[in-house]
């Protein structure tokens, strides 16, 4: 007759295993229902982007005010549909408040003026701490009902199922970078996806702000 504590350790083993199954379970499950939002709402070509009000180009997290690869294919990729018309207004949303000007939004928002962007035409959100709060700010407090966001094809499908959890019509357009994006972004991007689902389906999360902060309106 085997010990109480061999069986005590078997029946732990058990649910530690059955549980780590569970876990991953999940993490597949997850991650290919976010994914499968993106499907045939992405795009590569500039000319097959359906026309939507907003481009809303999300932020990469950058405090220092330095315009990356990451953010600048963004910014390029919401140039291009800016002066194809195929939006109107260019929201871009991230770290912002920084009172010296020195964050990414301050920072994209003077790079599109430079590039020719009117000034009426540029949405700022200082407040898009992560993109759930970026796509449910866009909805809640600029009232965007319909968006083309740009991203790397890594963060594409998660964008656009925030997106339209959060109640826009979204569609994505591929920002090129001249680097490759880091080997562990795809690994990355499976577990974000899957809090994006936890948060979205359970947890029901919205923006950490709710208040308007930035331009809602630049004027000229």
């Amino acid at each position: 007759m085997r010990p109480l504590w061999t069986k005590a350790v078997a029946v732990v083993a058990t649910v530690v295993a059955g549980a780590m199954v569970a876990a991953v379970a999940v993490v597949i499950v997850s991650s290919w229902w976010v994914h499968r939002h993106g499907g045939r709402r992405i795009y590569d070509a500039l000319s097959e982007v359906p026309a939507r009000e907003v481009a809303i180009v999300p932020g990469v997290g950058g405090k220092a005010g330095r315009i990356n690869d990451h953010l600048r294919s963004r910014l390029l990729a919401a140039l291009a549909l800016y002066r194809a018309h195929k939006v109107r207004d260019i929201l871009v949303s991230g770290v912002g408040g920084d009172p010296s000007g020195g964050d990414e939004i301050s920072s994209s928002r003077i790079w599109l003026l430079s590039h020719g962007v009117e000034p009426a035409h540029i949405l700022t959100d200082e407040a898009g701490l992560r993109t759930l709060d970026t796509m449910q700010r866009a909805a809640r407090v600029y009232h965007v009902g319909s968006a083309t966001v740009c991203s790397q094809t890594t963060h594409l499908d998660r964008s656009l199922f925030l997106a339209q959890a959060a109640g826009i019509d979204a569609v994505g357009f591929t920002a090129v970078m001249r680097q490759p994006l880091p080997s562990t972004e795809p690994t990355l991007e499976t577990m974000k996806a899957t809090l994006a689902f936890m948060e979205t389906y359970f947890f029901r999360r919205g923006p950490r702000v709710t208040e308007p902060i930035g331009l809602i309106a630049s004027t000229p």
